[in-house]
């Protein structure tokens, strides 16, 4: 996981951009550390964008809270409990939806696209705008 912090011509205004991979064999911590990084704040102007292939086929990322999977209740805290959105739809490799845009807030959120990528996935293009009227202390 990598995180970088973007500021705007204010200093005050800055924006956090998260790359993450989990390989399909690793266990959940990496989704933990970023449950915990990502904790609710009350800060509801927060902007961040997490990036990247989590590996996690059978995931469910509508909200849909069934069932006792402990990977899915990671995913819960880290998407609901923290009002981020994910944003792509659609699989990203066969009939998975292996690579995720968690977007917070989803009204910064412009245009998303799945493209054909390079290797057995597909790339994704995401497009936000932020203004500068938000800022975090």
């Amino acid at each position: 996981m990598a995180a970088v912090e973007v500021k705007g011509r204010n200093p005050k205004f800055t924006w956090e951009v998260v790359g993450i991979y989990r390989a399909p064999n690793e266990d959940t911590r990496v989704i933990e550390r970023l449950a915990a990084r990502t904790g609710y704040t009350g800060n509801s102007t927060k902007r961040s964008i997490i990036g990247g292939d989590l590996n996690l086929p059978y995931a469910d990322w509508n909200g849909n809270t069934g069932g006792n999977s402990r990977t899915q209740a990671l995913i819960n805290s880290l998407v609901w409990e923290n009002s981020y959105s994910q944003v792509i739809d659609g699989p990203t490799r066969g009939d998975a939806l292996l690579n995720v845009y968690l977007v917070q807030p989803e009204s910064s959120v412009t245009s998303s696209s799945i493209v054909q990528g390079i290797s057995d996935q597909y790339g994704l293009i995401l497009e936000v705008e932020w203004e500068d009227n938000y800022c975090e202390p």
